[in-house]
């Protein structure tokens, strides 16, 4: 994973609302600093890259159940030294996570949204932060429970609205918004 290349992309990426500047702006010192910022030793936290999973008319999102954190997500995690990019680890992660494995990419490989967020102590590892990189992703295919990590994992498909009734926080619900718009077919309402 290429460090120069993801401030490149960040540098390019413009902000949907205040919330996600002040993410932004702190993902871009994260990664000037001299911190291995992929690293899951470093004290601060580390990239991570998710995708906003939707069918092609921005209809509904696959969400995944998170145990350890209580909350619907999208599907996404740690990035591997093996990720050639932010957005080959998202792919990667959506794939293992769900099971699909056809996805397109209709921003191709440029970053939608960004979102810095604090990850409590469990265990042996310490709270930190997680900056999360998400990519949008849609398919028509279907949940493959044999082909995913995590046969047992609650995932569904949501509209905006049940993903809101879901609980999923302003972070995620700003992100599905952005991408539902991105998505709607012209002349209708977003």
């Amino acid at each position: 994973m290429n460090r120069r290349e993801l401030l490149a992309a960040l540098a390019a990426h413009a902000p949907a609302d205040a919330r996600e500047a002040e993410s932004l702006a702190w993902m871009r010192r994260f990664l000037a600093a001299p911190e291995d910022p992929f690293a899951r030793e470093n004290p601060e936290g580390h990239i991570t890259a998710s995708a906003i999973v939707a069918r092609p008319d921005g209809s509904e999102f696959l969400l995944l159940y998170h145990p350890k954190l209580g909350r619907w997500l999208q599907p996404g995690g740690h990035t591997e030294y093996s990720d050639a990019s932010a957005f080959d680890a998202a792919l990667r992660e959506a794939r293992e996570e769900t099971g699909i494995g056809d996805f397109d990419a209709p921003l191709k490989r440029r970053i939608f949204d960004v979102d810095v967020h604090a990850i409590p102590a469990r265990g042996k590892d310490p709270a930190h932060n997680h900056f999360d990189v998400r990519f949008l992703l849609t398919t028509t295919g279907e949940i493959d429970r044999e082909a995913a990590e995590d046969s047992e994992r609650p995932m569904r498909w949501r509209r905006l609205e049940d993903a809101a009734a879901a609980g999923a926080d302003a972070s995620l619900m700003r992100a599905l918004e952005k991408a539902r718009k991105a998505l709607a077919p012209a002349g209708s309402p977003a």
